[in-house]
């Protein structure tokens, strides 16, 4: 006789919606003041960890509002991800967006900034078979962008956080300057066209 373990497949709709709707979660901040030391308390909705269809990479991990439940599962999303049948836990024992816990999937190049610990993740996968337009005989195929690797993907994208989100180490560190069309008019703000 074989014995298998239980897989977690989540739970139902709506068990997931009354567990998590209408939870707030409040954060204190404390601050010096004119008049002395002044505590600031902020309330908002609670996030969970669900998982978003995409059309060409699986189910992505991305942490949502819990006020946002109910939209997403009619989008599809779900509460555990599809491809492993689990939840990402990291060393820490929390559920996480990083996408290379997933035992189901091959892992993705990643990044981290050097300022604020960001992952830069390189989950823009090329796995077509070099035809993007399929049967269409009107896409123009143009090999000039086929031949990017993980590491300047990721390059790219890590020094777009940068210049976003921290202009000054950008410059510290001699990382060529954005497009003009892409330099931020203000931090975490890109600016595309004119």
């Amino acid at each position: 006789m074989d014995v298998e373990d239980n897989v977690p497949v989540g739970m139902s709709d709506e068990v997931l919606i009354a567990q998590h709707e209408g939870r707030m979660v409040k954060s204190e901040e404390k601050a010096q003041g004119e008049d002395g030391e002044v505590m600031t308390t902020h309330t908002r909705p609670g996030t969970v960890v669900m998982y978003k269809p995409t059309e060409s990479h699986g189910y992505m991990p991305r942490t949502v509002s819990v006020s946002a439940i109910r939209l997403l599962l009619r989008q599809g999303w779900r509460d555990v991800c599809p491809d492993c049948r689990k939840r990402h836990i990291d060393k820490n024992g929390v559920e996480s967006t990083d996408p290379n816990l997933c035992s189901a999937r091959d892992p993705v190049a990643v990044r981290v900034c050097r300022v604020c610990t960001k992952r830069i993740f390189d989950n823009r996968r090329f796995t077509f078979d070099g035809k993007m337009g399929g049967d269409d005989e009107n896409v123009i195929e143009d090999e000039a962008y086929e031949a990017s690797t993980p590491e300047e993907r990721t390059k790219a994208s890590l020094d777009l956080h940068y210049w976003t989100w921290h202009p000054r180490e950008a410059a510290m560190m001699k990382i060529a300057p954005l497009p003009a069309a892409l330099q931020p008019t203000a931090p975490g703000e890109v600016r595309v066209g004119k």
